[in-house]
């Protein structure tokens, strides 16, 4: 038990925080869908940011500044066929 404890601190210690978030739109495959970008902020000062995509009930996220990276996550999300 005490084991799962230290494990679920350090997981805890180890996550990046949220400084910053913006709401806007991307656009793709000739639509425009809500998203939200946030910027995260590491222990060591460093930050990243990954933009999150809603299409529907559906959310995909990926690198703010790969465009490819978004189009692919999105195009496997518009596309998957459903069971």
């Amino acid at each position: 038990m005490r084991a799962i404890l230290v494990l679920a601190l350090l997981a805890a210690a180890g996550c990046a925080e949220v400084v910053s978030e913006t709401r806007g739109t991307y656009t793709e495959f000739g639509r425009t869908y809500p998203s939200v970008t946030r910027v995260y902020q590491n222990d060591d000062g460093s930050t990243y940011s990954r933009t999150t995509i809603i299409s529907g009930a559906e959310r995909v996220t990926c690198i703010t500044d790969d465009r490819l990276d978004c189009r692919a996550a999105l195009f496997d999300t518009v596309n998957r066929v459903r069971d």
